[in-house]
């Protein structure tokens, strides 16, 4: 028996990878918190979700902005939708286009026929992190500012030049 999934399902990154592979047409939309566009095309989703609810699996990724995921899907904006059948991405949007766009994409999904116009819609720029952020400290300088190490005449202590003394 197959599960019938009328609503959106929310995934971390780290099953993407298993759902994509899964051979099912696949929405995935990337979108990070905070982001108004993003919280706008929630409605949308829960309906298309319904409406396809047999034929595309529709999936929500919110942990966007790790610099990892952000790289190997290519992203730049959020929310980014991309439609995937066979492991392979078939199209993309950047923004919320509207329910009638992403309507349109899922149907050529399924039947490969009638490609939809290209479609975009609000975004906002994703901004993407690698790792832990840095600490809010000034960098330590090597040296004070007006200082030079003891012993050096204009050159950095320790380093000879050619006419340093041995």
């Amino acid at each position: 028996m197959r599960a019938a999934l009328d609503a959106p399902i929310q995934a971390s990154a780290s099953v993407l990878d298993r759902i994509i592979g899964s051979g099912h047409p696949v929405l995935v939309v990337f979108e990070t918190p905070g982001c108004g566009p993003c919280e706008v095309l929630g409605p949308a989703l829960e309906t298309l979700a319904r409406e396809f609810h047999d034929r595309v699996l529709v999936v929500r990724v919110t942990d966007s902005a790790e610099g990892w995921l952000a790289a190997r899907y290519h992203l730049a904006y959020v929310p980014t939708l991309v439609f995937w059948r066979g492991g392979v991405e078939r199209s993309r949007i950047k923004g919320n286009p509207g329910p009638v766009a992403i309507r349109a994409h899922l149907e050529f999904l399924l039947t490969g026929e009638h490609p939809p116009d290209p479609a975009e819609g609000p975004r906002h720029t994703l901004a993407a992190t690698f790792g832990d952020p840095l600490p809010a400290t000034r960098p330590r300088g090597l040296l004070s500012a007006g200082a030079t190490p003891a012993g050096a005449r204009g050159t950095p202590a320790g380093a000879r030049g050619a006419l340093s003394p041995p």
